[in-house]
C-alpha cells in the first residue's frame, strides 16, 4: 500500500500532538513503510514546523514559473529543432 508525502506528513503532525520528537517519528514511519519513509531531515523539518504552531499538512505556494510553462518552452524548443532537421535534410 502506498503512503503519500501529504498523509507521512499528516502522522508527523499527529506524533508532534502525541509529544514524538522527530527522531522516533522517523523511526515509526521507517518501520511502517521501509524505503518508502521520507527522510529524516524531512520528518525533523516538519515536525518543527508542526510545534511552531503549522496548520496544513500541504504544500506551500512556490513562487517562479509554473511547471506548464517549462512545458510549453521545452514542446516549442523541439518543434524548432524538428522543424531544423528536417529543413537542412539531417535526418
Amino acid at each position: 500500500m502506498e503512503v503519500t508525502r501529504v498523509e507521512q506528513r499528516a502522522y508527523t503532525k499527529i506524533a508532534v500532538l502525541r509529544g514524538r520528537n522527530a527522531m522516533e517519528c522517523h523511526s515509526e514511519l521507517v518501520e511502517a513503510l521501509r524505503n518508502n519513509a521520507l527522510p529524516y531531515r524531512k520528518v525533523a523539518r516538519w515536525i518543527g514546523m508542526f510545534q511552531q504552531r503549522r496548520v496544513s499538512t500541504s504544500d506551500d505556494q512556490r513562487l517562479g514559473r509554473p511547471v506548464s510553462v517549462r512545458t510549453d518552452l521545452a514542446r516549442a524548443v523541439i518543434e524548432q529543432l524538428i522543424d531544423y532537421i528536417k529543413g537542412h535534410g539531417l535526418h
